[in-house]
């Protein structure tokens, strides 16, 4: 289990939860991971009482399940359940996105540009990396939108497919991404054009792209069934 940081005072239950939560989106926890309320709680240096509360959001959030009153762990998605998000991530960030075309300012287009930047170079030699930035690349164009509700939505998202997303990448090989041919290029476009449905698009077959990792986790399902 990744060890988590000390939690300082102040809304311990907000506070859990977050960091609980950002663990799981950044792959720390394998899917089907067993966690301990109590192991939790030493981790953080907190009582108890916030990490049960933490949990119990994030099992009502299908990120976590509990299958007993101790017994908690990672969820493991199946290829339908990676079908379905995928599928509400195209509406939902498509919808941010068409916000976000409106609504961005210069300073946040340039630092979408920025770690698309990042993301080209990291692709090539560390797909754990870049798979951090590529998210970071979502959260922001999420956050571009101005819609505090509709990004905490697609933050659950996250958290539900960070833990594969990471054991995915774990599997995947460095590749190589010609600068201006990606499709967070043509979202990036779409935003400086000022263009609601040329972002709506974009971005939408951006996330029909993951249908790869929806055929890998049929394929690696299908081996480990395999006598």
């Amino acid at each position: 289990m990744s060890q988590l940081p000390k939690i300082n005072k102040g809304n311990l239950s907000e506070q859990v939860y977050g960091t609980i939560r950002a663990s799981l989106m950044d792959g720390r926890y394998e899917p089907g991971e067993r966690l301990t309320i109590a192991s939790l709680a030493d981790q953080l240096g907190v009582s108890i009482t916030p990490v049960r509360e933490a949990i119990f959001r994030l099992v009502t959030e299908r990120a976590l399940e509990m299958r007993a009153a101790t017994s908690i762990q990672v969820r493991s998605l199946t290829p339908s359940e990676l079908r379905e998000i995928q599928v509400i991530r195209h509406h939902l960030e498509g919808e941010a996105a068409a916000q976000a075309a409106v609504k961005i300012s210069s300073k946040g287009l340039a630092v979408l540009e920025a770690l698309q930047a990042d993301f080209t170079n990291a692709a090539a030699s560390d797909p754990l990396e870049a798979s951090r930035i590529n998210r970071e690349f979502h959260f922001k164009l999420a956050e571009a939108a101005e819609m505090p509700m509709l990004y905490s939505t697609i933050e659950g998202m996250w958290a539900q497919m960070g833990p594969l997303i990471h054991l995915y990448h774990l599997h995947t090989p460095p590749r190589v991404l010609v600068s201006g041919k990606h499709g967070h290029y043509d979202v990036l476009r779409a935003l400086a054009a000022r263009d609601p449905d040329a972002a709506r698009r974009a971005i939408q077959a951006d996330i029909g792209v993951g249908v790869v990792m929806v055929d890998w986790l049929e394929a690696k399902g299908a081996a480990e069934a395999a006598p």
